[in-house]
């Protein structure tokens, strides 16, 4: 047969067959699409500046995603092939050579991909550039501009090669299966129905225990490093576990109740007669949806839970609207105070402007904390290093607005993770009374263990820096300003800067800073803005499968059910039992992966947590409300994805 008569018979079936590859072909492009958005973002800048693990996740998210992409197809062609299998058998009955049939599916094949590679380049494009410029309006445009998101040659050559891969395995599956069967053979499969799944034990063992391992790796390791190191490793295992329990277990729970009583009843035994044998090719999609419900889950409520930490960010970081601090070798404590203070009330036409205002000393230390003593961290320790900010106790009192009264020998001592404190610490040679207070640590150190000090005078304030070899004392102002709006008067600081660092560089200044509380938030957002962009396209992305995923299943299954309907009503069986009982086979199949990727979160809310502390989310129950909101808004989307699919199926079967 020549390429021109195969080409022609390739475009005819496809044009035959536009109700089967019009589905195919979108759901096929739209996870191409999500794939070279995630590819492109590997090498781009934006992302690259904002954080370094960045580069690292996008990676492994590409790898998933990837993953997916392949299953999916994989499963949309199996379903595509076997509603074809009548149309090869008559083929070969009219006398059309196996290597023609072969010559024919490749061509159709490759105008398929084709198509799907260019929604996959195109689409990843424009809509990457959409996603971009909608998060950042989100975000008051203050990370991230649309050049920021230019044309990835790399993830052109990762989509390109994405889809060559692809192709070249449905060509080799399909072609083997026709290679590989008569004409009778391929009639047969046309109607044949799937058989009765095996229990099989050692791989559902096998899955259990790469759920034991993922589950006990979320659950059991500790420490923040440890914890992005085996945070990968808990999510595969978790996955293959995932896709081993749903082709083994769910057969194995479905078997044991043929051994209840109740099992022989008509509504029961059909229902779950008919899930036995859907199993087999449901599990794949059933595990998928599960997975990816748990990514939209994850991805989302860590998302939602650092935009709220954002709105805290300002009262964290800084106690009051302004700040200047400054330190010196050359100048005692008091007089650079009373400079600073002077540059204050000079930002100002009247001091009484001035609100709230209060000057505080401090240091930060590195050390490690063992049982009830703080200690000098050393380079080649192999214990976890703590942060200490000693401060001084006028300075507590002034941010508080409290008269607290210290005694020798006693400090205040507030820590960022709610550990055990006891009634006494000892550093260096000194044993100190502790007064426990919430803590004051600043954002920036919340992903660390960390301890505020606050201690009675000047004198303690030195000895802590020199016995845990902290860093020059420097003084802080803060203060906040009233009757100036707030541009007109951050104009006026930016005007003094300059005369401020002459003045104080010529007396050794080591430390320099002017800033506002807006100032802070925007700088947060310019380095943290970019995880909230991935974390949003990730959850779309997720998301995206998990509708594609479901619909395409229920195309699936009205197909293969629609003469089983038929058969059932031809038995004599009711209307209504027969709704009832495919009611509940739908039922049982929608359900599980809500209820299985529910239970992944949860288990996986303790490392999630550890790991937000790199983004400065320190308080659990910010982010059990964020879960538990995530989880209530994406089971209603759940149940609408439900709804608008099984009205789907309804009119495919009847």
């Amino acid at each position: 047969m020549s390429f021109s008569m195969a080409k022609k018979f390739a475009l005819q079936n496809l044009r035959a067959n536009k109700l089967l590859e019009i589905p195919f072909v979108l759901s096929s492009g739209i996870m191409l699409i999500l794939f070279n958005i995630m590819s492109s973002l590997v090498n781009n800048n934006y992302v690259r500046t904002r954080h370094q693990v960045f580069p690292t996740l996008i990676k492994f998210g590409i790898v998933i995603l990837a993953i997916f992409t392949f299953i999916f197809v994989q499963y949309a062609i199996n379903f595509w092939l076997k509603r074809r299998n009548k149309e090869f058998a008559l083929y070969g009955i009219l006398g059309l050579e196996k290597k023609h049939v072969g010559k024919i599916i490749s061509i159709e094949f490759f105008i398929l991909f084709s198509i799907i590679w260019i929604m996959g380049v195109v689409g990843g494009y424009i809509f990457g550039q959409l996603c971009f410029l909608f998060l950042n309006f989100l975000m008051k445009d203050v990370s991230g501009r649309l050049m920021d998101y230019p044309f990835s040659m790399s993830a052109l050559i990762n989509t390109t090669v994405l889809v060559v891969i692809l192709y070249l395995i449905v060509i080799i599956v399909s072609g083997f299966r026709i290679y590989m069967s008569t004409p009778m053979e391929l009639l047969q499969r046309t109607h044949k129905g799937e058989g009765e799944p095996k229990s099989r034990i050692i791989i559902m063992l096998a899955g259990f225990l790469l759920l034991a391992v993922g589950y006990g790796i979320a659950l059991f390791v500790g420490g923040l490093l440890s914890s992005i190191y085996y945070f990968f490793v808990a999510v595969l295992a978790t996955i293959f576990a995932t896709y081993l329990l749903y082709a083994t277990f769910t057969v194995f729970i479905l078997k044991a109740q043929r051994n209840n009583k109740s099992f022989y009843t008509p509504k029961k035994f059909l229902s779950i007669s008919g899930l036995l044998y859907r199993m087999k090719g449901n599990a794949i999609s059933l595990a998928s949806i599960s997975i990816l419900s748990a990514g939209v889950i994850i991805s989302l409520s860590t998302t939602v839970a650092i935009y709220s930490n954002y709105i805290k960010l300002g009262d964290s970081i800084m106690p009051r609207e302004y700040r200047i601090e400054a330190g010196s070798e050359n100048i005692s404590n008091e007089d650079m105070a009373k400079r600073l203070q002077s540059l204050v009330e000079s930002s100002v036409p009247d001091a009484s402007m001035i609100k709230d205002e209060y000057t505080t000393f401090d240091t930060v230390i590195t050390a490690v904390k063992k049982g009830d003593t703080i200690a000098e961290y050393q380079r080649d320790s192999k214990a976890d290093p703590i942060f200490v900010i000693a401060s001084d106790l006028d300075g507590y009192n002034g941010r508080t607005h409290q008269n607290i009264k210290l005694d020798d020998g006693e400090i205040l001592l507030g820590d960022n993770k709610n550990n055990k404190i006891g009634d006494t610490l000892k550093i260096g040679d000194r044993d100190f009374k502790v007064i426990k207070i919430d803590s004051t640590f600043p954002y920036e150190y919340s992903g660390v263990e960390g301890y505020s000090i606050v201690v009675k005078d000047m004198a303690t304030l030195e000895f802590l820096r020199e016995a845990l070899d902290g860093t020059d004392i420097n003084c802080s102002v803060y203060w906040d300003v009233d009757g100036v709006g707030d541009k007109e008067y951050e104009d006026t600081l930016a005007k003094l800067k300059d005369g401020i660092k002459n003045q104080l560089t010529g007396d050794g200044r080591s430390v320099y800073d002017v800033s506002s509380r807006s100032e802070m938030i925007h700088n947060q957002y310019e380095i943290n803005g970019g995880f909230l962009f991935l974390g949003v396209l990730i959850g779309i992305i997720f998301l995206t499968g998990t509708v594609l995923i479901t619909y395409y299943k229920q195309i699936s299954e009205g197909y293969e059910d629609r003469e089983k309907y038929q058969i059932m009503k031809k038995l004599g069986l009711s209307d209504d039992l027969i709704r009832k009982t495919t009611a509940s086979q739908i039922g049982w199949m929608f359900y599980a992966p809500l209820i299985v990727a529910t239970i992944h979160c949860i288990v996986a809310s303790k490392i999630i947590f550890r790991l937000l502390g790199l983004f400065g989310v320190g308080d659990v129950s910010l982010y059990v409300i964020c879960l538990v909101s995530v989880i209530a808004i994406f089971a209603f989307i759940y149940f609408i994805i439900f709804g608008f699919t099984s009205r789907v199926y309804e009119k495919i079967v009847e």
